[in-house]
């Protein structure tokens, strides 16, 4: 075998075991980046008290949330345990320390004293699963 040739396949082999050789180290370079992105969200508050009200009003309360985090949030749903409740609510992604919101609308039709009712967020954080209470008494 000449040399020239002894030289072009020691450069191919180099060359292949130093191409394996970075892809590993930037995949274990994005596993490192994956392990310390954290969503986390904060809410001004969990809890909203319409207060007194007549049967038949439709009422909206907006809660206001900001990523603490330190990758994109994302709320995959949000499901209240009743049907007088709907929820409408950011459905892009929220860039750390940017703010978005979820908003609730009571339909307090055919309910009568006190009513609280629950809202679950789902999220791409831990804990998963965030609570939000509306409430009102209905006359």
């Amino acid at each position: 075998m000449n040399t020239g040739l002894k030289y072009l396949i020691s450069a191919f082999v180099i060359l292949f075991f130093v191409s394996c050789n970075t892809k590993g180290t930037k995949t274990e370079t994005n596993q490192r980046a994956e392990k310390h992105a954290v969503t986390s969200l904060s809410f001004n508050e969990t809890e909203f008290d319409f207060g007194t009200i007549t049967s038949g009003e439709v009422l909206t309360h907006r809660f206001i949330f900001k990523n603490t985090g330190n990758a994109v949030l994302y709320i995959s749903k949000v499901m209240a345990d009743c049907g007088c409740t709907v929820a409408d609510y950011e459905k892009a992604g929220i860039e750390p320390g940017k703010e978005g919101y979820i908003e609730l609308v009571f339909n307090s039709d055919g309910f009568h004293g006190l009513q609280i009712k629950k809202v679950n967020v789902y999220a791409n954080t831990n804990p998963a699963v965030h609570e939000l209470t509306i409430a009102a008494t209905v006359e």
